[in-house]
């Protein structure tokens, strides 16, 4: 709970959160640091080095299949702990590039399946129907990156099936995530404890969960990816695939 505490109040000024810091730093740890509990060691600070140091079993990846239809991303992971849930993206440099040259902000969508049940919810693009999204814009639209502040929508068919369509729950300004970018990689957290306090009870997000992401462009929300697409065939052309599954480390 200090972790989560301390994120909420450096959100709007600091984008470098690390849960496990080193014990040997003087200025870390100690009995009041809100950093003080184990965790996974990602800092937001659009320097990815410390995804390389996490091990195998602690993180999903799901690389960009060569027959899918789009290829602006080439590889994306997920991770998550107690408090937080971390997600890596990198994408193919030269579509970056042309995106970024042409204004595009780059809506991203984190699609997220908390239930293990895939036949309701929504479906398109994934063989897995998933429940939630998180849904910014990664770019200014001036060929930089921007800080991600993500909105949370709930699936409304799950409560009306004749009220087909998204229900926001946490709004861009709620401080669900926090985002950075730099060169072709891009690294966001979410607060499982917000998410789990605005989604109805029997959607809580528990030890496992599933996820995915979506991407756009080409003048807003023309598809540019969509992960993981493993089970894309050749000459399917859907680029459709499995969610994959995250396990939290403990």
């Amino acid at each position: 709970m200090k972790k989560v505490l301390y994120f909420l109040a450096m959100t709007a000024t600091v984008l470098a959160v690390s849960c496990n810091p080193k014990k040997d730093d003087p200025n870390k740890g100690g009995k009041d640091d809100p950093q003080e509990e184990t965790g996974l060691a990602i800092k937001i600070d659009g320097n990815f080095d410390d995804w390389a140091s996490l091990k195998p079993e602690q993180v999903s990846v799901a690389k960009n299949n060569a027959n899918s239809p789009w290829a602006a991303v080439s590889e994306i992971r997920c991770c998550a702990d107690a408090d937080f849930v971390y997600y890596y993206i990198k994408f193919n440099k030269e579509e970056l590039k042309e995106q970024m040259e042409n204004g595009e902000s780059l809506p991203i969508r984190l699609n997220i399946n908390t239930d293990g049940e895939f036949t309701s919810g929504y479906a398109s693009y994934s063989l897995d129907a998933y429940d939630f999204i998180v849904e910014g814009a990664l770019a200014d639209g001036a060929g930089k990156w921007t800080d991600y502040t993500g909105t949370l929508h709930f699936r409304t068919w799950l409560e009306d099936k004749e009220k087909d369509g998204w229900k926001e729950l946490i709004p861009s300004t709620g401080g669900l995530v926090i985002g950075k970018g730099n060169g072709n990689e891009y690294e966001i957290m979410f607060i499982r404890e917000l998410f789990n306090n605005a989604v109805p009870a029997e959607h809580k997000m528990g030890d496992v969960f599933y996820t995915g992401i979506r991407f756009y462009g080409n003048g807003g929300w023309g598809e540019l990816s969509n992960l993981p697409n493993a089970s894309a065939e050749e000459g399917d052309g859907s680029g459709w695939g499995h969610l994959m599954k995250v396990t939290t480390v403990k």
